[in-house]
């Protein structure tokens, strides 16, 4: 027999979960309440409320607080003898109502009792964090970017940017991964530089970029098989081929091919500035700092050139820029700059 589901049930888990956490709401599980299956519609509908905040946890803390507070005997506070707002988890009127009890609750046990005032604290900073607004004056500046285009004017941005770079929260795996694996292909890159007098890290950064770290296809762009030359752009190289036909030759021909090889100056800016100079400086022209170095980090949000060339402010690079990855090696201690 199919049970029957109280409408104000229904009701109530609806206002419920449309403030609870994000966990749920990448469910991608048919959801059930009461044995019955929640008729898609209204699923969808609740998923679009659902905010950061779980605004019912926080209500029944706030009651079971006040409820330990009578029960412990804790003075009432004057502020008490104004009524506050009925305290209800509805996000238009929960911090009118939510901000006078839990003041109070400070009020009533600091000095007496420690913990409930610790805990009416931490309520009361996340009640305040679903209004408060950071000011303009406090926000922080964002970063002009040069359009200039030769070393000397861009050397000082290279070191600024580099200093500042912070890897976005949820790329910080990624980074790790692709930080280990150019670590652990030292001896490969390493085998390739030392003929060619580049560092083994700029091999790797670039390795992981244009191949994606496959040691079967060129380093110049990616192509497969190595057993063939190259076909997209750069074409036709190595130009003396078969044989060798190794993943470290194809790499040195990379190297000379784009002008790297045999360079005295690898400090930190000119390796930055060789990076951004073979994958282009139109980025520069859009005012967004290139996703070639800075991609998952804090300095790179949107805007790629797509198909053709043309520009998009809302597509975003998916790879890891060499700067980023760079930077993870100099803070793990792996790559040095003197």
């Amino acid at each position: 027999m199919r049970k029957r589901v109280n409408r104000r049930d229904v009701m109530r888990w609806a206002a419920g979960v449309a403030i609870s956490g994000p966990a749920w709401a990448q469910s991608q599980e048919p959801l059930k309440l009461f044995g019955v299956t929640v008729p898609q519609p209204l699923v969808d509908k609740v998923k679009a409320k659902i905010g950061p905040l779980n605004l019912l946890d926080i209500v029944t803390e706030i009651l079971a607080l006040e409820r330990q507070a009578n029960a412990k005997g804790l003075p009432y506070s004057p502020l008490d003898a104004i009524k506050p707002p009925p305290l209800v988890a509805v996000e238009g009127s929960f911090y009118e109502s939510a901000v006078p009890r839990l003041v109070s609750l400070i009020d009533r046990s600091e000095g007496r009792d420690p913990e409930t005032a610790e805990k009416a604290g931490a309520l009361l900073a996340d009640v305040n964090a679903t209004q408060h607004v950071v000011p303009d004056a406090l926000k922080p500046v964002p970063l002009r970017l040069s359009t200039a285009r030769d070393f000397a004017s861009l050397k000082d941005e290279y070191a600024r940017l580099f200093k500042t770079a912070e890897v976005r929260t949820q790329h910080k795996d990624a980074v790790a991964w692709q930080a280990a694996m150019v670590a652990q292909s030292r001896l490969r890159y390493e085998t390739v530089g030392k003929d060619v007098q580049v560092p083994w890290f700029f091999i790797g950064a670039i390795h992981g970029l244009e191949a994606s770290f496959n040691f079967r296809a060129h380093l110049h762009n990616g192509d497969f098989p190595l057993k063939q030359r190259t076909r997209q752009v750069p074409a036709g190289h190595p130009t003396v081929w078969l044989p060798p036909d190794d993943w470290e030759s194809s790499a040195k021909d990379a190297m000379k091919l784009l002008g790297f090889a045999g360079k005295s100056d690898w400090s930190l800016e000119r390796t930055l500035y060789r990076l951004e100079a073979y994958n282009g400086f139109g980025y520069r022209k859009q005012l967004v700092p290139s996703p070639y170095l800075w991609g998952y980090s804090n300095h790179y949000d949107a805007g790629k050139f797509v198909a053709d060339g043309k520009w998009s402010p809302t597509a975003k690079s998916r790879q890891c820029g060499a700067a980023v990855v760079i930077r993870a090696l100099v803070d793990a201690g792996t790559v040095s700059f003197g």
